[in-house]
This record gives C-alpha cells, sequence and structure tokens, in this order.
C-alpha cells in the first residue's frame, strides 16, 4: 500500500501475520509493521560515517524513525515479533510499533522465542514457527533474518531443527543469524554445529561472566568458536569490552531507548577511538 504525504510518498507493508492456533489464523492476522519512506530529505542524517567494521542497528519493540540513514552502509536489525511456546499453543505477536526506514537501508527480521514449557517444543510447533518465520523472510524487502532464542539444554535438538527447517525454506540469498550468550562463544561450543551464517555474542547483560570478560579474564578460548568470529553485540549503555573481542567483526548496537542520528555518531565515534586504543602499544 502506498500513501501520499507532503513530503513524497509512504509505502506501508502490512505482513507478518499472527499465529495463535491453525494456519486460518496466520492468513488473517495482519498488522502494520513498518513503513518504508521514499523521501530523502526526511530526517536528520548522522554525520561522519566513514569507512569500518560493519555496523547493525538493533531497533526493537518501540517506534523508530530511523530516517537518518540515507545508504546502505548501516543496517538495521529489527524486531519483528515474538514466538511463544505455552503448553500446546504457539502464540505469535508481531511488531506492534512503526519502524520509519528508507528503502536503500538493508533489512534483518529479528524473531524473540520464548519457551514456557517444562519440556521442548514438539514436532507441530517445531513446524508452525518454521512457518512462521519463513512467510516473513520471503519478502524481497528483507536480506536476513535473526533468531534470538536463550535456549536451554534440552531445546538445543529444537533449535537446530528450526535453523535446518528455515534453510530449506527460506530464499538462498538470505542471510541467516542467531544471537548467542557469552558464555556460548568458546572455542568448541555445540553452537559450532548450528545451520546458522554467523553467531551473535552479545557481550552485555552478561551476569556473572560480566567481570571475566572486561578484565581479560575468560580464557584463551572465548570468542574463539567459529561461528562467533564474525559477529559481536555490543550495547551503548555499559562499557565495552576488550578491542580484541570486537575488532574485524560485524557489529551490532543495541540502544536502550529510540535510536537518533546523535546515537549513531556518537557510536561510530566511539567504535574508532576503541579500535584505535587497541592499536597504540
Amino acid at each position: 500500500m502506498k500513501k501520499k504525504f507532503a513530503g513524497g510518498w509512504i509505502f506501508i507493508l502490512k505482513g507478518f501475520p499472527g499465529w495463535n492456533q491453525g494456519r486460518k489464523q496466520v492468513k488473517k492476522a495482519v498488522l502494520l509493521l513498518f513503513l518504508l519512506v521514499l523521501f530523502a530529505g526526511l530526517g536528520r542524517a548522522a554525520a561522519g560515517i566513514e569507512p569500518g567494521p560493519e555496523v547493525v542497528l538493533w531497533a526493537w519493540e518501540r517506534p523508530e524513525n530511523l530516517l537518518f540513514l540515507k545508504d546502505g552502509r548501516v543496517r538495521v536489525a529489527f524486531y519483528a515479533g515474538s514466538v511463544t511456546f505455552a503448553g500446546s499453543q504457539t502464540l505469535f505477536l508481531p511488531r506492534r510499533q512503526p519502524l520509519l526506514v528508507l528503502p536503500a537501508v538493508p533489512l534483518t527480521a529479528v524473531f524473540r522465542i520464548e519457551n514456557r514449557r517444562d519440556s521442548p517444543p514438539d514436532a507441530r510447533q517445531l513446524s508452525e514457527t518454521i512457518e512462521i518465520i519463513a512467510r516473513a523472510l520471503a519478502d524481497p524487502r528483507i536480506s536476513a533474518g535473526q533468531v534470538d532464542f536463550d535456549c536451554r539444554a534440552s531445546d538445543r535438538p529444537f533449535l537446530e531443527e528450526l535453523l535446518r527447517g528455515l534453510k530449506r525454506r527460506i530464499p538462498p540469498p538470505t542471510f541467516l543469524s542467531i544471537t548467542v550468550l557469552a558464555s556460548l562463544s568458546h572455542s568448541g561450543s555445540w553452537i559450532d554445529s548450528l545451520p546458522a551464517d554467523e553467531a551473535v555474542p552479545m557481550l552485555f547483560r552478561m551476569g556473572r561472566d560480566d567481570y571475566l570478560v572486561r578484565r581479560r579474564l575468560a580464557g584463551r578460548s572465548f570468542m574463539r568458536a567459529a561461528a562467533c568470529r564474525q559477529a559481536v553485540g555490543l550495547s551503548l549503555d555499559e562499557p565495552w569490552p576488550p578491542a580484541e573481542y570486537i575488532e574485524k567483526r560485524r557489529i551490532y548496537l543495541f540502544n536502550p531507548r529510540p535510536w537518533t542520528g546523535d546515537d549513531l555518531s556518537r557510536a561510530l565515534e566511539n567504535i574508532r577511538r576503541h579500535l584505535k586504543e587497541a592499536e597504540s602499544p
């Protein structure tokens, strides 16, 4: 759908269906998720975006105006919805808040998964989850998908089958990412067996691992899992870990408040300064 406004055309994408129980629900529930705005004059551009590590902004469940991103040098990983397993039910709650972004900006759809069962999700719930995520990733405006699931040891087979099922369903160029706890990034971790294109260690909100990571006491195997060598997740409201855990990686940035161009400019400057200090003798 497109609508005319004073500055240009607004494209309104209606898409990701809600799933409670049964396929009919999927087809009926249509929710506004985000806006694609085709007017380059809107928003305040982030100054000083220079060559450096690839940066991805996490845009969580809140109104986000990212029109300050004028090209594809900074990507956006937006919260697309949550899948919750409660008893025999598979509950899907799509994004409810608007996201404003220009068409040139590459988009990653992020799906939060929560298991409230005492046991892993069953085969039907696995199939329903694959269907939910695959439908969203079939949209040509989305170039990647990300699964955010703090799985228990008993849930590991489910996660592996979910990723394998998605790999079979989504278009071949679509990039498939997962987030993982910092403690899972050691060499030899079981996540290396997962069929994902990358695993993003979350180096914030680390709990008891925080002290070890920030003081370089996590051991030589930390951040050496093969799946974790491409990317890292950081937050603007916490001190960043040592530069060796950041350099030569795609950097995902979490902001506890809605993004602004100034926030991005400061974050990019912090990245440059952080990496430069690491090069100093």
